[in-house]
């Protein structure tokens, strides 16, 4: 039996999905999505979905964050008693994630009671994020103040260190002739000298490294050796206080492991249903109406796979009246598409999922059975045609009154008389066993037969005959021609040939039987009582056209009373904002302001900047260029751009991502010349940024950069620092990372989804 989900890509469809998920739990059921085989699942997904996509329409999306799976992270913590501070951060952030949506919801309960419901189950662990907060920061990283013993023990940690960079300094001076650098850098923990080679017994101490080209040897002075062990030893202990406030992190979450993971489930599946409605509402999907009974009334459908530029739209209809339709006409005329739009509809329906069209009334089937495409198995030495029979075979056995069946081209592959014969017994067996179905067919047997049938329908692919060619549209109620013969003049086939065969057709094609006669007319008839309707329809349409308009109209005076209404208010806020801004961006330049402190200050002018209304700007926007953002008096280089954002490192040594629109280009700023120093306490001192951009560099400045980076990173005692590299050809990747496995101090990993993904490397440091 044919694989349903290979054939109608159903992968493809998940892999849309999985962009808009931001939870392990959401991608874990992503990945695990099929058609359910019971109504009322099917029924309370949908029912969910239409409550999510109503609230995203209606309220903007779900404040979902991030979120790992945390019975993965619980079973970690039962096998190794002490989880991460990443872990542990992530278990914080979802507590935060329930009382977000708790709050989100709370305002609109009831008019959504399904998600009420959902987020009335969250278990309130606000004293455990407390908990973790109060010990790990927003970088990840540990607290001074987190315990008495670690402030103590980091107090005397900053003093050995100054006293060591104080002693390294002098001694930077004293040996400069011998230096291959005036950088001091650090080697397996300890601070060392940059020596050349050739001098390397000119000072006195411990060789920790050789430059990879030999040409400098990184000694240990022997006048700091003993500073540089009092200092590993408070790194010890430094490291086991750390460990003791981690392990009685994790034996807290393990006390409430279930709440934990009850939270952690509730936001995934929230994620899953978000993701599902953003993807439909994006293509302009709708939920169909599901009813219990086998049925299928599909407006308008679009493959949801096939360019949206391409795609021709059609209508689909299967009823008790009629089960099933046969669809005919040209070769490449679009009748597998067909048959693969309502598979694919039938099967996303019932996999909770919007469908690709404007209206739907869809029934609920227990299985779909598919016969599509080249069914050649030389795997088990069996012709196209015998793998036909082989899976028609199938299909027919187990096929009942509540399955829907898609066959394409029924019969081919054989004597065209006796494939014709099968075919119209195949259809007769599964007419019989009240089979809803669309088979695509040439015979015209099949066509005849479906004007005499009360249950089967003829449809056909419309062909443009003028051009001769396919419009890929599907009319239900008519069969269609193959064409073959216009076609083959069209391709060079003598017209001799051509016409001998046309007299072939005619001599052999048999008079319509009186029966068949007989079922025209009555068509003829109904079709006449139908026209009378549309017409009736079409008056009544026209009345209801000009109550609508008239509602329009009352709908835009009340949209602009609002708008008066919310101008007063909207000025209100921006300039609250405006100046909550200024205040941060004042506090940065405290020149005695801690990193973290920074990092914290830098997340609130960025939501802050996200509350802001700002008027948007038309300039063309490159890398490279300066620019300002007029509402925040803001300055700097745009480093990069992605999508409809720019990423701007200002001229006060932050780094924002935002709008391209919001953005105002400015001149570049005057060179100003900067006296060179050797002054090495100055650079010590120095602040250190973050990261590191070497996109654009050669290999070989690109490893200098960072050579030079990561030893002021040691020196300023630095966690976790980024280094952006971008895509390009992967040299530049491969060349930092291959130099960054050669370091013995520090690990490396590729960018997260929010850290520039594989265009950025980020290193973190050992402890």
């Amino acid at each position: 039996m044919q694989n349903i989900y290979e054939t109608f890509e159903f992968s493809k469809i998940q892999e849309y999905l999985l962009e808009h998920a931001k939870t392990e739990v959401g991608v874990q059921l992503i990945q695990q999505l099929k058609m359910m085989d019971d109504f009322n699942a099917v029924n309370n997904s949908l029912e969910d979905l239409k409550e999510i996509s109503s609230i995203i329409q209606r309220y903007g999306p779900l404040p979902i964050n991030p979120s790992l799976n945390a019975i993965r992270i619980i079973e970690d913590a039962k096998k190794t008693l002490i989880l991460t501070p990443r872990d542990l951060d992530m278990v914080a952030e979802d507590v935060l994630t329930s009382l977000s949506l708790a709050k989100f919801i709370s305002k609109i309960s009831a008019l959504y009671p399904r998600i009420e419901k959902k987020i009335s189950t969250f278990n309130d662990l606000s004293s455990l994020e407390k908990e973790i907060h109060r010990v790990i920061n927003s970088a990840q990283g540990i607290y001074d103040k987190a315990s008495p013993t670690l402030f103590q023990i980091r107090t005397k940690i900053r003093k050995v260190e100054q006293q060591l960079q104080d002693k390294i300094a002098t001694l930077s001076v004293g040996f400069t002739s011998y230096l291959s650098d005036n950088t001091i850098t650090i080697r397996e923990g300890h601070f060392v000298l940059p020596v050349k080679s050739v001098y390397k017994n000119k000072v006195a101490g411990i060789v920790y490294d050789v430059s990879d080209s030999g040409n400098t040897t990184f000694i240990e002075p022997i006048e700091v050796v003993q500073i540089n062990n009092e200092l590993t030893s408070l790194k010890v202990q430094e490291n086991e206080e750390i460990r003791k406030l981690l392990k009685g992190l994790t034996n807290l979450c393990l006390l409430q492991e279930e709440e934990i993971i009850q939270n952690n489930q509730i936001i995934g599946e929230l994620d899953f249903l978000s993701a599902k409605a953003i993807y439909g509402n994006s293509n302009g999907h709708e939920i169909a109406i599901l009813t219990k009974e086998p049925c299928l009334d599909i407006k308008n459908a679009k493959h949801p796979l096939i360019d949206k530029n391409k795609v021709v739209s059609n209508s689909f209809k299967l009823t008790e009246d009629k089960r099933i339709v046969i669809i005919s006409g040209p070769n490449a005329g679009g009748k597998t598409v067909s048959l693969k739009t309502v598979g694919i509809t039938v099967l996303m329906n019932q996999s909770g999922l919007m469908v690709p069209c404007e209206q739907a009334e869809l029934g609920f089937f227990k299985n779909i059975f598919v016969d599509i495409g080249d069914n050649q198995s030389l795997s088990d030495n069996l012709s196209t045609f015998s793998a036909h029979m082989s899976q028609i075979s199938e299909i027919i056995t187990l096929a009942g009154g509540k399955d829907l069946v898609l066959v394409d081209e029924l019969g081919t592959g054989t004597d065209p008389k006796e494939g014709e014969a099968l075919a119209l017994a195949i259809i007769k067996y599964l007419e019989k066993k009240h089979t809803f179905a669309f088979i695509s067919s040439h015979f015209g047997a099949l066509k005849e037969y479906a004007y005499v049938s009360k249950t089967i329908d003829n449809a056909c692919m419309i062909f443009d005959e003028k051009n001769l060619l396919p419009t890929y549209r599907f009319v239900q109620g008519s069969p269609g021609k193959s064409y073959a013969l216009d076609v083959a003049t069209r391709y060079g086939i003598p017209v001799e040939v051509v016409e001998s065969a046309k007299a072939y057709v005619q001599e052999h094609d048999a008079s319509q039987s009186s029966e068949l006669m007989d079922v025209l007319s009555a068509e003829s008839a109904r079709l006449a009582k139908l026209d009378k309707q549309l017409k009736d329809k079409e008056v009544e349409l026209a009345k209801l056209q000009k109550r609508l308009e008239s509602n329009e109209q009352n709908l835009e005076n009340r949209r602009e009373k609002l708008l008066e209404d919310v101008k007063e208010e909207k000025e209100s806020i921006i300039k609250k904002v405006k100046e909550e801004i200024d205040y941060y961006i004042s506090q940065m330049k405290n020149p005695d302001i801690k990193l973290h402190e920074i990092i914290e200050i830098k997340k609130k002018i960025e939501e802050l900047e996200e509350e802001e209304i700002i008027e948007d700007y038309e300039d063309e926007i490159s890398i490279g260029d300066y620019v300002s953002i007029p509402s925040l008096s803001i300055y700097g280089r745009v480093d990069r751009i992605k999508g409809s954002k720019a990423h701007v490192q200002s001229d006060s040594g932050m780094a924002f991502d935002v709008e391209i629109s919001k953005l105002k280009k400015e001149a570049k700023p005057k060179a100003t010349k900067i006296k060179p120093t050797h002054d090495y306490e100055a650079s010590i001192n120095t602040k250190i940024s973050l990261e590191l951009n070497v996109i654009g560099q050669t290999v070989e400045e690109a490893l200098y950069s960072v050579s030079k980076y990561l030893d002021s990173c040691r020196i300023k005692n630095m966690k976790q620092v980024r280094i952006i590299h971008g895509f390009g050809s992967g040299a530049l990747r491969n060349a930092i990372r291959d130099y960054l496995k050669k370091q013995k101090d520090l690990k490396f990993r590729p960018g997260g989804e929010y850290e520039g993904g594989g265009g950025a490397t980020v290193v973190i440091f050992n402890d």
